[in-house]
């Protein structure tokens, strides 16, 4: 379940607390002390879920295509499902956001802000603006590039993949796509599907119209071959 980082110690906030749990390792980020037990505890149990399923049903795994529903499956798998439809791969490929989704709304009840990154996936509750540092590659220059992000009164999510970054599966050759939707599930398989489908510089500019197409997307980034396209909801902080 572990994803390369993209962004880590790009976003201020007042508290910083860092949890692990087998592949997963959070940066959680809040404007209220966060106990390190009970958070530990919140994700163990969401990773537990998503495990323990998974056992029973490898198919969710392997799958690189959506699946059909499974009434009896839990919440966090059934939302997994449902983002893999939308986005039209596998329902593994929302695995660091749908974690990273459901720790965030736990911790909800305990800080007013509250910020989840999971590797390339990032949860977000935020009450005031904030940059986020992306790293593009070394190819780059600058090699990280900073985004605005503007406060919300709902959660949203922000989602980052590569075919050269990291150890993920990806079928393109994109350095970057990074994607914002209000549905921090769904985003997570969004950056994994259109980074896949770039494989030219021409095919940057469909997955741009894509996104406009997509009323769950809100803004997306493509970085391809020296080249950065962005639309929509993020644009670059001075």
């Amino acid at each position: 379940m572990y994803q390369e980082r993209f962004y880590r110690e790009q976003i201020s906030s007042k508290f910083k607390l860092e949890v692990a749990y087998k592949e997963s390792d959070l940066l959680i980020l809040s404007d209220a002390q966060l106990d390190e037990g009970t958070t530990r505890d919140i994700l163990v149990k969401h990773y537990e879920t998503v495990e323990g399923y998974l056992k029973k049903t490898p198919l969710f795994f392997k799958s690189l295509s959506p699946l059909a529903d499974d009434d009896s499956a839990p919440p966090i798998v059934r939302e997994m499902i449902a983002a893999a439809r939308l986005s039209g791969i596998g329902p593994f490929s929302a695995v660091a956001g749908a974690i990273a989704t459901y720790v965030g709304r736990d911790l909800l009840k305990f800080s007013r802000e509250i910020i989840v990154e999971n590797g390339g996936d990032i949860f977000l509750r935020i009450n005031s603006d904030k940059s986020l540092g992306v790293y593009l590659g070394d190819d780059y220059q600058p090699s990280v590039i900073k985004l605005k992000l503007s406060k919300r009164d709902q959660p949203f999510g922000i989602a980052s993949s590569s075919a050269t970054i990291g150890p993920s599966l990806n079928f393109g050759n994109a350095d970057l796509v990074s994607v914002i939707s209000k549905d921090a599930i769904a985003v997570d398989s969004f950056a994994t599907a259109f980074s896949n489908q770039i494989k030219t510089l021409a095919d940057s500019r469909l997955v741009i119209e894509s996104a406009k197409a997509n009323p769950a997307i809100e803004g997306i980034l493509v970085a391809f071959s020296g080249k950065i396209f962005l639309w929509g909801d993020l644009e670059l902080a001075e």
